[in-house]
């Protein structure tokens, strides 16, 4: 008889309170299930958790189940109407329309609505958690709507219908008058008629400690922001006065904004097609001159289905197959005008080296070993892959934008170089793109540091998430709709502490990148930490110190 290893309890446990997960990362025996959150399954999980964690046997173990433990504290109604549109999604991701699986899975969902409304209408919701979960319900109806028109059977259309009604009901519980379309000019009538209240003063500090290893407290990390915003805010000015020559605007950020969208005209339409347009010439150049990119790596562009925009305003990324041969992953890109959606060149720029060349070569890189080889415990997609990956893909926007400049003043261009250079010649120009660029990525620092302020701030109950929202704007220039779409309806309600996750491990990479002179060596660098997994934040960084020592 083989004798489990606690690695292989602990991830066993982890398909079993996301099978839809385990299912999309290639345990395909998951497919159609689904964890249902009743009070006693709750509580059997906590148990089962904490048996592990008391036999755990290194760092890594250990926060690793401390982590599941507070995915699985965590007390708010919307969670499970991400759980029910995000597992459908993967199952017609990775099969289509399989009528089995999505039957289990819509009888499994309406059964997690049932029990998950029976614990809320006994609950005081707060308001801004009513607002959080609003925002979910169009989702359910849009993906349910989806595949209603595919399937054949009787059974599993009444049972969507079933589904959508229970759903109805379900949010019908945190009714906000006057919430509508969840607009960003709609919410905030709502706000100035009803309090703010998110009510996590308790829980946010737990959530950063234990469930994303954060050693700081939240006091620490809003002055780690403040200390970020004040260095980059001169930049920002400086780049918004240039190009504000350059158009003969106004130099303020919105006249520059502007100008920059109104040159590039791209309507919602276009926004696919000129990505698929730079992918591979920009993936070249970044392969040779930012990060190694594993020659099996295989990324999709699709834009955003409706059913997902109200948590991805912008873009996103998701991965698949993780445990197999063959993983692939999928770059989401928003085209909807009601949310927060790229309108220029430089936008999508910026927004395609996030996403595809931070995200989707971090989970490529990993799954395939190339530049690393993580555990399985390392690529585990828990709470804990939240600072590591968004805090790559966030300075990963700044090596790009470095690599770029550079080529203005460089005398012998590569091939890839070349063809990036006249590729930019199309929309302007390596200069004025390296100009617009630069300002896209200074406004996205901001908006970064931003979020880790407004994030301590309203978890805390420092500040309500409008008057954040006021004082963001005038302290750093930032569209008020901006800082609202990249802070609240999204991070807030994906997890309190997520919207953090990118400034501060971000600029931990770029500290420790600093101390690599050679590009060389920095390729190199950013090579493994894209190909090490998804480790608990401190773990990570004391990797990438050693690493870096020894470029």
């Amino acid at each position: 008889m083989v004798t489990k290893s606690l690695d292989d309890e602990i991830v066993q446990l982890w398909k079993e309170l996301n099978p839809s997960g385990a299912f999309a990362l290639g345990f395909e025996e998951y497919a159609g299930k689904l964890f249902i959150p009743s009070e006693e399954n709750i509580r059997n999980a906590l148990e089962r958790v904490r048996a592990l964690r008391r036999r755990s046997e290194n760092d890594i173990q250990a926060r690793i189940l401390d982590s599941m433990e507070v995915t699985l504290s965590f007390d708010e109604p919307q969670p499970i109407l991400d759980d029910i549109v995000g597992s459908i999604f993967n199952h017609l991701t990775k099969e289509g329309v399989n009528e089995k699986h999505l039957s289990t899975l819509v009888s499994s969902s309406i059964k997690a609505i049932d029990v998950t409304q029976k614990k809320f209408s006994k609950k005081t919701v707060p308001s801004a958690v009513k607002a959080l979960t609003l925002y979910r319900l169009d989702g359910v109806i849009e993906i349910l709507d989806a595949i209603s028109g595919q399937i054949k059977g009787k059974e599993l259309k009444k049972d969507c219908e079933r589904l959508k009604a229970r759903a109805k009901s379900f949010v019908s519980l945190f009714a906000l008058p006057g919430f509508g379309k969840g607009t960003f000019e709609e919410v905030e009538r709502v706000f100035k008629k009803t309090k703010f209240e998110l009510g996590r003063e308790r829980f946010y500090r737990v959530a950063l400690e234990n469930g994303m290893d954060y050693s700081e407290t939240p006091d620490e990390l809003e002055k780690k922001a403040l200390a970020w915003l004040a260095e980059e805010l001169p930049r920002y000015r400086s780049v918004t006065k240039r190009l504000a020559k350059q158009y003969h605007c106004e130099p303020t950020p919105e006249a520059v904004e502007k100008h920059l969208v109104d040159r590039a005209r791209l309507k919602p339409k276009d926004l696919l097609r000129v990505t698929n347009a730079m992918r591979k010439v920009i993936q070249e150049f970044v392969d040779e001159d930012v990060v190694r990119i594993n020659k099996k790596y295989k990324t999709k562009v699709i834009e955003t289905p409706a059913y997902l925009s109200g948590m991805l305003p912008t873009g996103a990324a998701a991965f698949f197959d993780t445990f197999t041969k063959k993983p692939f992953q999928l770059y989401f890109l928003t085209t909807d005008p009601k949310r927060d959606p790229p309108k220029s060149v430089s936008q999508l720029m910026d927004l395609l080296v996030h996403e595809e060349y931070g995200h989707c070569v971090n989970h490529s890189n990993s799954a395939l070993h190339f530049g690393g080889r993580p555990s399985k415990m390392e690529l585990l997609p828990t709470l804990l892959m939240a600072p590591v990956t968004e805090g790559l893909s966030f300075n990963r926007e700044r090596e790009f934008l470095e690599a770029s400049l550079k080529l203005e003043g460089k005398e012998s261009l590569t091939k890839a170089e070349k063809a990036y250079v006249k590729l930019l010649d199309k929309y302007g120009g390596l200069k004025l793109i390296n100009a617009e660029l630069e300002f896209q990525t200074r406004k996205w620092r901001l908006i970064r540091f931003l979020r880790v302020i407004g994030d301590v701030r309203i978890n805390t109950g420092k500040q309500t998430l409008f008057d954040f929202i006021d004082w963001a704007h005038e302290h750093s220039g930032v569209p008020r709709s901006n800082v609202y779409y990249q802070l609240f309806p999204a991070h807030e309600g994906m997890f309190p502490g997520y919207a953090t996750a990118y400034a501060v491990v971000g600029e931990e990479i770029h500290s420790i990148e600093d101390t690599i002179r050679d590009d060389k060596g920095r390729v190199k660098f950013s090579t493994y930490l894209t190909g090490i997994g998804f480790p608990p934040r401190s773990i990570y960084r004391k990797m990438l110190e050693d690493f870096a020592a020894g470029v």
